[in-house]
């Protein structure tokens, strides 16, 4: 009788160790800062960065690791990148609605000098809008230039993020069995 009680407690005590357990492993692999950090990184890849930056804002409130600091930050110098270039398109394109209302005006100004003047100030307005058009020409090659170069920069942090990415998948997975080998041993250091 009294084997049948004591085989009856080890079983439940048994039972019991192996729920917790169990629940050890389910909070490992349900890390909430790990799957915002790889949510925000694929949400990134799609190019949607404010979503991103609050994705790993969550994963930094419930995780420390430097690689989500890292990403985060890279987030925001590309939504920083991204704001500035829209303001200077605004700033070009209003500089450019201005141009063609000036050469707009000063096609009409030379069409009444020709009337009034005669041939010698028509050449000089046609001189004058060859060379704006000749100016407008070159600003819309160096913004072909700086396009280019931002599209470089752009597929420069994609690569870098993809990098950071496969790292932390290593990180974590190290981490996991370095955190598996230390739980199943109850030896001392192996060092």
């Amino acid at each position: 009788m009294f084997k049948k009680i004591l085989l009856l407690i080890l079983g439940v005590l048994l039972s019991i160790l192996s729920f917790l357990e169990f629940k050890k492993s389910i909070k490992k692999t349900e890390n909430i800062g790990y799957t915002k950090f790889l949510s925000a990184n694929k949400l990134v890849e799609e190019n949607k960065l404010k979503e991103a930056i609050e994705e790993y804002k969550v994963a930094l409130d419930n995780n420390t690791d430097i690689n989500i600091k890292k990403n985060y930050e890279l987030a925001l110098k590309q939504s920083e990148n991204e704001q500035s270039q829209k303001q200077e398109q605004e700033q070009n394109d209003e500089q450019n609605k201005e141009q063609n209302k000036q050469d707009s005006q000063n096609g009409e100004s030379s069409q009444n000098k020709e009337q009034n003047q005669g041939q010698d100030k028509n050449d000089e307005a046609e001189s004058n809008e060859s060379n704006k058009q000749d100016s407008q020409d070159t600003k819309n090659q160096q913004k072909g230039e700086e396009k280019s170069e931002e599209d470089q920069k752009a597929d420069e942090l994609r690569s870098i993020m993809q990098r950071l990415e496969s790292n932390e998948k290593r990180a974590f997975k190290n981490n996991e069995k370095v955190l598996n080998t230390s739980e199943n041993k109850d030896s001392e250091n192996r060092w």
